[in-house]
Formats: structure tokens, sequence, C-alpha cells
């Protein structure tokens, strides 16, 4: 077979180019590690500092150490779903296009052209997990304020496990990417609801404790509780049988690495093909600051969804087109309504708390909930985003520009208001009634306003990327991070002091609450405003 020598042939052409290629992984890992050492190192010094007279984490931090054998392994599973879920669309074998054409597509055998790429892809993800796990048993040592080697040493090895086994995990979607197709949106779903499932389990168990005898079950319930045990034993917890637990991890890694290894030249080359062309999409979308791009890419490779069980029937007249529309569109991804309902309850709940707390944990509570109340106005204006991103959906509307995007304001508005106000009667009916609550329902219009805001914002304007020379650096990052989030910035900075000022006062007039309400419904009238002009700008091109 004329493999060896095509890629001996390939290896002595691509030299210079391979000499690049180095130069610049390395340029990436030292800017990786002096931005690490300049901000992290400190931070993680504090941390050490702050834990080494007793752990200084307080109450919460107290819970967060009780909890840990349900959160660690509940954060490892979490990890090994999310890589599994990213390999739908990047990989961890991916080639580049040139290979796919000129050597996959050839009479050569598969294996000297994949492998390398798995265990590029498996020693970066390996050294990231060590990483992250190291970081994360050095900041429970501190909370515990125990000597941090072990503890360090733990986090890093359970890291490398988890990121072993999850890179084979993406080694076996790629594989069976065929079948995962055929199973269509039903696995999504699944990977999905397990994700939420574990956030919330793991909030609930920082709230309300964890029983010894489920967090025995979530330590030796798979290769993620394995993992976690030595971590667990590091920072005093519950895990007599470590070692034995330690043991079978890493024979677990072992074995997924060696599966992987067997799997990764039977992956399809259709499946190889889709992630290349999507890789230098994405790629190209971020050296362009163009996230929505990016995020139009990716959904490229995501199966087609399914049909919802509740079909609302076509409207009679037109000016209820768009409001059917967006209703029907987000009946059709029920994943937006669920965020946007998990993101309503935060916001009423933080609104709730905030009076009750003191200091900074006040204005920490109502920030999250603007920023919660934004983000479940986000969610339900995914149809106004998903119309700006491809304005051709638009031409035949009955409706001009600026108007089609107040008319995207009718169902978000809608249902936030409806959300918040639910959540409010529930808290009157509870006990727990505070003028803020109020106000976070006036607020919802302005919430809304920022998210069509953002989603007719457009590309980012040449000039702003290229930004202005300074003794500090170029302004153009920056400027395009404030470019992208100009509408939450604006009107959630014009908001949340209100909202602030009512969690501080002790009495509220009624006069104080007519001149908030005023101010909060103005500046969603602004908003508005704001968003017909966007709307018509993005929309006429």
């Amino acid at each position: 077979m004329a493999t060896h020598p095509a890629l001996a042939y390939l290896h002595e052409v691509r030299a210079g180019a391979r000499r690049a290629k180095r130069r610049n992984a390395w340029f990436a890992a030292y800017a990786c590690a002096l931005i690490g050492g300049a901000w992290g190192l400190p931070l993680l010094l504090a941390a050490s500092r702050a834990g080494g007279d007793g752990g200084r984490g307080g109450a919460l931090g107290a819970r967060v150490l009780d909890a840990l054998p349900l959160l660690a392994p509940a954060a490892l599973l979490l990890a090994l779903l999310l890589i599994g879920y990213g390999a739908t669309w990047r990989g961890p074998v991916t080639v580049e296009r040139p290979a796919l054409t000129w050597l996959l597509s050839a009479p050569l055998a598969r294996a000297p052209v994949v492998l390398p790429r798995l265990l590029a892809a498996l020693g970066l993800a390996a050294a990231g997990g060590a990483v992250a796990g190291g970081v994360a048993g050095f900041l429970l040592s501190a909370l515990r304020g125990g000597p941090w080697a072990g503890a360090t040493a733990a986090g890093g090895w359970a890291g490398l496990c988890t990121a072993l086994v999850g890179g084979a995990l993406g080694v076996a979607v790629e594989r069976h990417e065929p079948s995962l197709l055929r199973r269509g949106p039903g696995v999504l779903r699944a990977t999905r609801a397990a994700i939420a499932a574990l956030c919330a389990g793991g909030a609930l168990g920082v709230a309300c404790g964890v029983p010894s005898w489920l967090g025995a079950v979530c330590l030796w319930s798979g290769p993620w509780g394995w993992a976690a045990q030595p971590l667990v034993a590091a920072v005093d917890g519950p895990a007599p049988g470590w070692r034995v637990a330690a043991a079978l991890a890493t024979g677990c890694a072992a074995l997924a690495v060696w599966a992987a290894r067997r799997a990764a030249p039977l992956i399809p080359l259709a499946a190889l093909r889709r992630r290349a062309t999507v890789a230098a999409q994405v790629t190209a979308a971020l050296f362009a600051l163009d996230l929505r791009q990016a995020r139009g890419a990716v959904r490229t490779l995501g199966t087609p969804g399914a049909r919802p069980r509740l079909r609302l029937p076509p409207p009679r007249h037109r000016w209820l087109l768009i409001p059917w529309r967006d209703a029907t569109g987000l009946l059709r991804s029920p994943a937006h309504l669920a965020w946007a309902a998990l993101w309503t309850t935060a916001a009423v709940t933080l609104t709730a708390y905030a009076p009750t707390a003191r200091g900074g944990a006040r204005l920490v509570a109502v920030a999250g909930a603007a920023v919660a109340g934004y983000l479940a106005a986000a969610q339900l204006a995914e149809p106004a985003r998903v119309e700006a991103d491809d304005i051709r959906r638009a031409a035949p509307l009955p409706t001009t520009a600026g108007a089609l995007a107040l008319w995207h304001a009718c169902v978000p508005g809608a249902a936030l208001l409806a959300g918040t106000g639910a959540g409010a009667l529930l808290c009157a009916l509870a006990g727990r009634w505070q003028p803020g609550l109020a106000l976070l329902v006036a607020a919802a219009p302005a919430y809304v306003a920022a998210a069509l805001v953002s989603a007719y914002r457009g590309p980012v304007p040449p000039h702003v990327l290229i930004g202005v020379e300074t003794p500090m650096g170029n302004t153009g990052g920056p400027q395009a991070v404030a470019w992208y989030l100009r509408g939450p910035l604006v009107l959630l900075g014009a908001t949340t002091p209100v909202l602030v000022a009512t969690a501080r006062a002790s009495g509220f007039t009624p006069l104080a609450f007519a001149l908030a309400l005023l101010w909060l419904l103005g500046a969603g009238a602004v908003g508005l405003w704001w968003a017909w002009r966007t709307g018509r700008r993005v929309l006429r091109g």
C-alpha cells in the first residue's frame, strides 16, 4: 500500500507549514500562560490566604463542601455530557479539508491520518481538564482551610480522567453520527434534560443539603463518581473507598482511550467532512467577531426539530400573522420556553429576596434579577433573532421594516409580563410581597426592547473593529464587546438603579412608587423606539 510513502512525501514538503503551526501553538500557549499568571494566579493566591486561617467560605462555602459528594460527580457528568454534545459539530477528531480531499478520499489507510488528530485532541483535552480540575481542587481546599497540595492533585487527576473519557465519548458520537441523526431530536432533548437536571440537582443540594445515602450513590454511580472520590476525600469528605474508586476511574480512562483509538479510523467520511466545513466557518466567524454567524454555522449540524404537539390555528386577521409566527416558532423550540421560564423564576426569586439581604449581597441580587429578566426576554425573542440572521424571511410579510421589530415584541412582552406577574402574585400569596416585584413587571418592556436591539444589531461595523491605538493598547476589542452588548448595557443600566433603590428603601411612598413606575415604562418606550430604528436599518440592508 502506498500510504507510508505518500505520508512521508507530504511530511517532507510540509515541513515549513508544520514549523509555522508549531510557532503559532507555542505563542498561543505563551499567551494563555501570561494571561493566567497575570489574572488567575493573584486570585488563587488571594483565595489561599483567605482559607489559610481555617476556611472563610462562610455558610455558603460550608454548604458547598457538605454537598460535594453530589456536586463533584454531577459536575464531572455535566462535563462529559457537554463534551459529547459539542462533538456533534466539532470533533474531537477534526481533519483539515485538504487532507479530507486528497488523503481520506484516496485509497490510502485512514488510521495514519486520523490517529494523530485524535491523540492531539486527547492531549489538549487532558491538559485542559487537569488544569481546570486542579484549580477547582485548590479552591475547595481554600474553602476547607486545609493543605492544598492533595486537593489540587486530586482535582487535576479527576479533570484528566474526565477529559479522556469525554474525548472517547466524542469519538463515539462522531463514529455513530448516522444513527444519532436517525434518532433525531430525542437524543438531543434527553441530553439537554440531563444537563438541566444536573444543574438543578446541584443547586438544590447546596440549598437543602444532601443525605448521606444519596452522596454515596452519586460517588459510586459511574466513572464520574469514581473520579470524584479522591477529591472528596482530599477535603475530608465521606469517601472511604476512594482508592478502589481511583483504580476504577484509571482503568475506565485507559479503556476509553483504547476504544477511541479503535473507533477513530471508522468515523464516516461524511461526518469528518461536515465537521471540517463547520470548523472553518466558525473560525472565520470568530476572527470577524460575528458570534451570530458562528452559532448559525454550528446549527447546520443540528437535527431537525420535532413537530410541536400543540399547534396554533392559522390567524384570520393580517395583524395576527407575525405574533402567530413567533408563537409557533417558540412552540417548535420548547427549550427556549423552558429557559425563559427558568430565568423568569430566577428574576422573581432574586427580587423577592433582595430587600432581606444586606450590603453587597442586595446589589448582587437586584443586578442578578435584572440580568435574569433580560435573559428570559432574549429567549422569548429568538424568532426575531432568527429573522434578523436571514432577512429574506421578512420580505413577504405585510409590514414595514421598522414596524416588524415592534410586532416581534408582542409575544415576548406578553409572555414576560404574564410570567413576572404570576410570580409576583405567588409571592404575595406566600407573604413575600415586595414593591420591587411590581416594578419588575413594569421593567419587562425594557428587557424585551433590549433583547430586540440585540437581535437586530447586525454585523460589526469595520471602524469598530479597527479601533484606536492608545497607550493601553488598541480599543478595537473593547469597542466590539460594547457594540455587541449596547442594548442590554444601556437599558439595564437605566432600569437597575430604580430596582436597587426600591430594594434599599425601608418605606416606599406612593409618589416614589409612581415615579419609579413611570421611569421604567419610559425606559421601555425609549427601548422599543430604539428597536424600531435598529430593525429598520438591518432589514433594509
